[in-house]
């Protein structure tokens, strides 16, 4: 009777780990090798790597029938890292005293033909998730660890090749030796650093922008500008990632797995992305997509940001595919297959012109526009969006002789920004945002008097505002008392807060009259 051996391993939903058991067995049949369980293509193609393996390892596989099992069996498994696991549980099964393989110990690694462990795609992400899961040994390729060397709970065992692996399970160390030739993690072209940089003090005038800015970098909150061509709305957003604090360790870990993910370069740099996505950009460039579900730009934006410069040039299927991801921190990719989820966690900064030709409501030149044009160009960008949106601002042409802040961007981010981030994660005892922090948490320890809910409540009900709007107001207010370094929301912040809402509607409905 056959036995079934178990090994495990880790595959990928998305940007989340899952635990796959690997089982094998072999029996006297028609020699032949035969997986199951929901694998793609590139599975199937192993067991031409596994065959080549065993015929170096001098393994005798004549008339033996190898069945090889993935579970859970009702989940589609992809890519090579399993390789190296089907092997193991294929060599368990084949040998009379197999080794006992604890259920804390998984092998992460594809193979060669010679029986070599190399690298594969998403490698970086599935060793995270597998220390996230609580594996305490982990087997891979020999790469680089340092990126890991924070991961104190679990030991990373780089092998070369198989007979090593095996001969390390079976507790021979004199056989296992740590000097070879390191393994990149992953080819991929190198990054080449386009993120802009323009310091704050060097933009004349715009105090209200800034101090807008300021707030959604302190809280995570989102901004539309909207003004004449030349006014200074790229050039504000482009300023806006100098003042974002640079991410963890578990951040710059979660953002490089993103770009893994979706085959893009990103360096190990602690400095959070910017994406700049060009208005012609489809509705799956944006959120994600494929047969094998993606990152889009939201999630390539992951913990930094995402400047959608001209809006309303972007199609409107795509502006409303923001309106979910803006709320939640996560953009949902569904196929027929199934659905995967990323993180998501923005600053939405965008930038659109009050029409067509640039000009409605300027000082400067006439609006070419009709009204029907200019309502169908400023229509795209929907009442929802805008309800999502934590500051609307009406920009305007500044002088050259208009006087700059002396405030630089290092200063706003190290003395400012930083401590009112830092604030949010020790309160909510997670590392999140006000802008994104789950309602019922929030509420349990924003700091709000039942006097300041109900002043909240009565504006909103005389300003027609909508539970969101009302919620985007306390939101607000809580970030502008974590920037002045109050542990309880004052009056003047919530005072504040009301106006920027009350701004953003007042600003909305002149752009659409």
């Amino acid at each position: 009777m056959a036995i079934a051996n178990y090994v495990y391993s880790v595959g990928m939903t998305g940007l989340k780990g899952q635990v796959i058991k690997v089982e094998a067995t072999v029996r006297d049949d028609k020699e032949q090798c035969v997986i199951i369980g929901l694998p793609d293509a590139s599975i199937k193609e192993s067991k031409e790597r596994i065959l080549n393996c065993l015929h170096a390892l001098n393994e005798d596989i004549d008339m033996k029938k190898i069945t090889i099992h993935l579970s859970p069996a009702d989940i589609r498994k992809q890519g090579t890292s399993y390789d190296a696991a089907m092997l193991l549980a294929v060599l368990q099964a084949m040998t009379k005293k197999p080794v006992v393989i604890p259920e804390t110990t998984c092998v992460i690694a594809a193979l060669t033909l010679g029986g070599q462990l190399t690298t594969f795609h998403s490698m970086i992400p599935t060793i995270h998730q597998a220390i996230l899961l609580g594996f305490k040994k982990i087997y891979i390729p020999p790469i680089d660890i340092s990126l890991f060397a924070k991961a104190a709970d679990s030991e990373l065992i780089r092998m070369p090749d198989m007979p090593t692996l095996l001969a390390h399970l079976e507790g021979k160390p004199s056989l296992f030796t740590d000097d070879f030739t390191l393994l990149p993690p992953e080819p991929i072209p190198e990054e080449t650093d386009n993120v802009p940089h323009v310091c704050f003090s060097a933009i004349r005038g715009h105090a209200e922008a800034k101090r807008a800015l300021t707030l959604a970098a302190a809280g995570g909150h989102h901004v539309l500008m909207t003004g004449p061509p030349g006014c200074g709305k790229s050039l504000l957003a482009n300023a806006f990632h100098t003042i974002l604090p640079d991410m963890t360790h578990e951040e710059l870990l979660e953002v490089y797995s993103i770009y893994q993910l979706a085959k893009q370069a990103r360096s190990l740099s602690e400095r959070p992305p910017f994406r700049s996505p060009h208005h012609s950009s489809s509705e799956g460039a944006i959120i994600g997509g494929g047969r094998h579900p993606k990152p889009g730009e939201l999630s390539l934006a992951h913990r930094g940001v995402l400047f959608l410069d001209e809006l309303g040039h972007f199609p409107r299927r795509v502006i409303d595919t923001l309106r979910q991801p803006l709320e939640s921190g996560f953009a949902v990719i569904n196929r027929v297959e199934g659905s995967d989820q990323f993180p998501a966690a923005i600053n939405l900064i965008a930038a659109t012109n009050p029409c067509p030709c640039g000009y409605y409501g300027s000082n400067e030149r006439y609006c070419t526009c009709s009204d029907k044009v200019r309502l169908k160009y400023m229509q795209k960008i929907t009442g929802p969006i805008i309800d999502r949106m934590d500051f609307v601002l009406s920009m305007k042409s500044q002088s050259v002789l208009a006087q700059s802040t002396a405030e630089t961007s290092e200063a706003i981010r190290r003395e400012r920004v930083t401590v009112a981030r830092d604030r949010q994660r020790t309160r909510y005892g997670m590392n999140t945002t006000n802008a994104i922090v789950p309602v019922k948490l929030f509420e349990e320890r924003a700091g709000f008097t039942e006097m300041q809910r109900k002043k909240v409540a009565d504006i909103s009900f005389q300003e027609k505002l909508s539970s969101r709007a009302s919620l985007k107001i306390m939101r607000l207010a809580r970030t502008i008392a974590d920037l002045e370094g109050t542990e309880w929301v004052t009056d003047p912040a919530i005072e504040e807060a009301l106006q920027w809402k009350l701004q953003a509607g007042r600003v909305h409905g002149a752009l659409i009259r």
